[in-house]
């Protein structure tokens, strides 16, 4: 390939680079405007904005001598002006030249030369840390750090007179609670979901009723109350103690149907539940004072009733059998179970009569009746009778046994004595083991 050659004196004729630069820009390419800030763009840009519209509006650099928010704009451009990679960041905005280390102010007269600020350094010199004022000013981001600050504290606040007080006692030994009332989950919730669902199934039928709650009521345990639309149950009742005014106010263990609890103190409860206009207290049935009689509280769960009844049938064979019993079990009432007894197998198709009834607490009534039936087997009844229908049956629960035998033998299964026992078949009669 042949060289190139080069004219040396075209070559010298070409402008250089300087000669560019320094000529006339007839085509304005060199005027260019300082970037806008967007809406989205970072703290410190839009802050520098900030600087820029005061120099639009006021035509002056911000200085130190204004009031609180021209002071925190001049104290904010010292810093950036001190920073440099705060000043390189910022310079693309810097359309008055605030950046250079000497305003550019619109509108100045040539009389009143700009306002000098600090040389901006050279790059190789160590970035200068702004002044402890000017970082407290930057931490300046609400009316509490404007009150707090040393500035404000100079200013006069006028008289405080209004703040003394003369005509209202000042109260100074307001009693402080020894704990505050939380909400936390209940661990034994499983213990009171059955007695919130038969408060719920008695508030929809009718069967339970409510008052509104009154300042002056008194609480027990067992007591049942809807604060705030929800359901809730005193379980326990603490240690007895007085308020600050000598009114009885224990702490309360309080079970909610959402499955929490809570410490409340008793006047605290009660102040929400007057203050609630839709509080109500749970009236208690009259069953609830002979269960309190009994030792059977709220926690105790019914699990259904063991009954005694004999029959009244006319049919011989039956009136034949001495101390004729049935011992069944019923989560009703023995009134409901026995209503369609004639026409029942499981009475005889035949009326009965009530003799007794146990009710039973935390406990699995199916095999506590399987007990009794068991320890009662010599004495069941083993026959075959035909009922209406023309089929026949063999009556399962039905025993010859006196009835106070049978309480006793329902006693005894209760307490864990009944091990000790054995039926005497020939007088149907508990007796005692030897050596037991």
């Amino acid at each position: 390939m042949a060289a190139i050659r080069h004219d040396r004196g075209k070559a010298i004729a070409r402008p250089s680079l300087d000669d560019i630069f320094s000529g006339p820009d007839e085509f304005g390419l060199l005027d260019v405007a300082a970037k806008r800030i967007g809406s989205h763009a970072p703290l410190e840009e839009t802050n520098f904005e900030a600087i820029n519209a005061f120099v639009d509006q006021h035509q002056r650099v911000p200085n130190d001598h204004g009031d609180l928010s021209e002071k925190l704009l001049a104290r904010r451009l010292a810093t950036y002006v001190a920073n440099t990679r705060l000043r390189d960041a910022l310079r693309p905005y810097d359309r008055h030249g605030l950046l250079s280390g000497q305003a550019d102010a619109p509108g100045k007269s040539e009389q009143e030369p700009p306002q000098a600020l600090p040389p901006a350094p050279s790059p190789d010199e160590p970035v200068v840390e702004a002044p402890a004022a000017v970082a407290a000013a930057e931490n300046i981001t609400s009316l509490d750090d404007i009150f707090a600050s040393a500035d404000f504290g100079e200013l006069d606040q006028g008289d405080h007179g209004i703040f003394d007080i003369q005509h209202v006692p000042v109260v100074s030994d307001r009693e402080t609670p020894d704990e505050i009332a939380q909400r936390r989950i209940c661990e034994d919730f499983y213990e009171f979901e059955h007695i919130f669902r038969d408060l719920h199934e008695g508030l929809k039928t009718g069967t339970v009723q409510t008052v509104r709650f009154q300042q002056s009521s008194q609480v027990e345990e067992g007591d049942a109350f809807i604060l705030e639309g929800v359901l809730c149950l005193i379980d326990k009742i603490g240690e007895h103690r007085l308020d600050s005014t000598g009114r009885y106010d224990p702490r309360l263990r309080v079970i909610f149907e959402n499955g929490t609890e809570s410490n409340h103190l008793l006047q605290s409860l009660a102040k929400r539940l007057f203050a609630d206009e839709t509080g109500r207290r749970i009236i208690r049935e009259a069953d609830s004072v002979v269960d309190a009689f009994n030792n059977i509280s709220h926690r105790d769960k019914r699990a259904g009733q063991i009954y005694f009844v004999t029959t009244l049938s006319e049919n011989p064979q039956l009136k034949a059998i001495p101390n004729l019993l049935k011992i069944g079990y019923t989560e009703q009432t023995v009134e409901e179970r026995t209503k369609n007894a004639v026409r029942d197998v499981a009475f005889l198709e035949a009326p009965i009569r009530i003799l007794a009834c146990v009710e039973c607490y935390n406990m699995n009534p199916n095999k506590f009746e399987t007990l009794i039936h068991g320890f009662l087997h010599s004495q069941r009844l083993n026959i075959t009778l035909n009922s209406r229908d023309g089929k026949t049956y063999r009556p399962r629960e039905w025993f010859s046994v006196p009835l106070d035998t049978a309480r006793e033998v329902v006693r005894r299964i209760i307490d864990g004595s009944i091990v000790q026992y054995r039926m005497d078949n020939t007088t149907n009669r508990l007796v005692k083991k030897v050596g037991a």
